[in-house]
């Protein structure tokens, strides 16, 4: 194996090593939310631009998820009044879902609990 294939694997290796612990803690700290990780990612996906809206085989693409799955998640953010559906007026099977004022600030709030152990983990960084 060459020194580059060697890296590669490497850094393969540390990465998937840092996703585990990074679940593993999103996952505890998330008990104490309203929301769920997978909730919270959607969510956090909306808010980079508010405006916009999505359908779920938009986010089913983008996001990396199954149609089923984005649909349970997008059906409790509605129910949580952090999203809105809109039927299209062309095609009765397709709804628009935009982020409400209640779900940018549901996000943020998690944003700023999140914050402290954000900071902790990056305190020894210059």
């Amino acid at each position: 194996m060459d020194p580059r294939q060697q890296n590669e694997q490497r850094l393969m290796m540390v990465t998937s090593i840092i996703q585990q612990l990074m679940n593993t803690r999103m996952h505890k700290l998330f008990k104490n939310f309203t929301i769920s990780t997978s909730e919270f990612s959607l969510l956090n996906h909306f808010s980079h631009k508010p405006a916009r809206s999505w359908t779920i085989s938009e986010l089913v693409e983008v996001m990396e998820m199954n149609q089923p799955g984005i649909t349970k998640l997008v059906a409790s953010l509605i129910a949580k009044s952090a999203l809105t559906a809109e039927v299209d007026e062309f095609d009765k099977r397709k709804r628009h879902l935009t982020i409400t004022k209640q779900g940018l600030q549901l996000c943020a709030e998690v944003m700023q609990k999140l914050q402290p152990d954000v900071s902790r983990c990056f305190s020894d960084w210059q």
